[in-house]
């Protein structure tokens, strides 16, 4: 009996010895294990991988990139700056065909003036006068169209409201002219006959543009034609050529028959209204004085 409970006994002890033996192995396999369970820390000690790549934080392409910052074609490109074809170009600032040309001259009002073969145009308008004449071979031999058209527009519209219109002058030659004048000055005298006559080359007469209405007669302009004309005339493109009290301008007499054509738009800017005209001679700033 005793010695089955020392047998007993022994027993026990190797029993709790081994099981002892088994935790210990436990513990000392925990080290190798233990780093699975905090694998954690394997991210931290490879964190500059993500946090601080060089490719990411000093990347000199991105940074510094002299391509993209001092790029010399961009920001001191000479031929966008001081292109001297676009900054001084002659041909737009200094352009002297129209300036200085010859055929640019201008009235003392600003209006150019054309000169022909012969023939002097002020603003696209024939001019004749005693500064501005015709030459002896001008090929105009009759009214012109326009001028004729508009005086039958104006007779017509006249015999409407009851006045008769007549042409007792219109288209004379140079040379009819010359004959015209030279009787005048035979009878007058060449002053006197400067007063209401043109010398060969400065009537209007010759132009075609210009018509002698009714009378020559000086109370011509007390008759109800003659209002009637001044005061309509412009409406068809004539004006009374040689207005009252305007001899020292044109160069001629009051002469209320005279009208001359230059076309309805230039004919209102010279007609002032109640039979009144402005002369070619005010209105584009020229003379008419014979050189003579």
């Amino acid at each position: 009996m005793k010695y089955k409970l020392a047998l007993i006994f022994v027993l026990l002890f190797l029993c709790s010895s081994c099981a002892l033996g088994d935790d210990r192995t436990m513990i000392d396999v925990l080290p190798d294990t233990k780093p699975e369970t905090v694998s954690p820390l394997a991210s931290i000690d490879a964190e500059p991988e993500t946090t601080a790549a060089p490719e990411t934080t000093a990347a000199p392409e991105t940074t510094a990139a002299p391509e993209t910052t001092a790029a010399p074609e961009t920001t001191a490109a000479p031929e966008t700056t001081a292109a001297p074809e676009t900054t001084v170009a002659p041909e737009t600032t200094a352009t002297p065909q129209t300036t200085d040309a010859p055929d640019s001259n201008r009235t003392s009002k600003g209006f150019p003036i054309t000169v022909v073969d012969g023939v002097t145009y002020i603003d696209g308008t024939l001019i004749v006068n005693k500064t501005y004449g015709l030459p002896a071979d001008y090929p105009q031999k009759s009214l012109t169209p326009e001028a004729l058209n508009a005086y039958w527009q104006m007779k017509q519209d006249a015999a409407a409201a009851g006045y008769t219109i007549k042409s007792i002058s219109d288209y004379r030659s140079y040379y009819d002219q010359r004959y015209i004048y030279n009787g005048y000055v035979a009878r007058d005298g060449q002053a006197a006959a400067d007063r209401y006559s043109a010398r060969a080359g400065h009537s209007e007469h010759q132009s075609g543009l210009a018509i002698d209405l009714n009378s020559t007669a000086f109370d011509f302009d007390q008759t109800p034609e003659a209002r009637w004309i001044a005061e309509h005339c412009a409406e068809y493109g004539f004006v009374i050529r040689y207005p009252k009290g305007k001899e020292e301008i044109t160069g001629y007499m009051y002469e209320p028959w005279h009208i001359r054509y230059v076309g309805v738009e230039l004919a209102e800017k010279l007609y002032l209204g109640n039979g009144e005209f402005m002369t070619l001679e005010e209105y584009f700033g020229i003379s008419s004085v014979y050189a003579d």
